[in-house]
C-alpha cells in the first residue's frame, strides 16, 4: 500500500525537512543555543505554506503544483524577470569587486555560469531549424 503526501502538505513537508537539515548543521557548528533565535523562522514559513496551499488562489495553486496555462505562463515570466535581475546584479557585483580590488573568482564563476546557462537554454529551448527554413524559402 503506497501513500503519497497530499499536495497541500507536500511543499510544507519538503521545506520542513530542508530546514531541519540546515538547523541541525547550524546547531552543530554554531552551538545549539543559537537555534532559539533561528528556529521560529522556518516554523512560521511551514505554517504559512500549509495555510496558503489551502487557498483557492494563484499562490495556492503554485504551492500545490496544480497550475493552469495562465499560471504557468505567469510563473515563466516571473522566472525570466528573476534571471534578468540576477544577471544584472552579478555583472554589477563583478564590476564593483574589480574596482575595489576584492576577490574576483566567486563573481567570475557566477558570470561564467550565467553565460553557460544562457547558451544551454538557447540550445535546449530555442527555435531549431528556423534558420534553415528561411534559407530554403529563398
Amino acid at each position: 500500500m503506497t501513500r503519497s503526501i497530499p499536495p497541500r502538505l507536500r511543499a510544507a513537508v519538503l521545506f520542513a525537512a530542508g530546514a531541519l537539515i540546515i538547523l541541525a548543521i547550524g546547531g552543530a557548528t554554531r552551538g545549539w543555543a543559537s537555534l532559539a533565535y533561528v528556529a521560529p523562522v522556518p516554523i512560521v514559513a511551514v505554517v504559512a505554506l500549509y495555510l496558503w496551499g489551502a487557498r483557492d488562489s494563484d499562490t495556492g495553486a503554485l504551492i500545490r503544483h496544480r497550475l493552469d496555462e495562465r499560471q504557468e505562463y505567469q510563473r515563466l515570466k516571473v522566472q525570466a524577470l528573476v534571471g534578468r535581475v540576477l544577471s544584472i546584479a552579478v555583472a554589477l557585483a563583478y564590476t564593483i569587486a574589480a574596482a575595489t580590488k576584492a576577490t574576483l573568482w566567486p563573481w567570475a564563476i557566477l558570470l561564467g555560469l550565467m553565460a553557460i546557462a544562457f547558451v544551454t537554454g538557447q540550445l535546449l529551448y530555442g527555435e531549431h531549424g528556423r534558420w534553415q527554413a528561411n534559407n530554403d524559402a529563398t
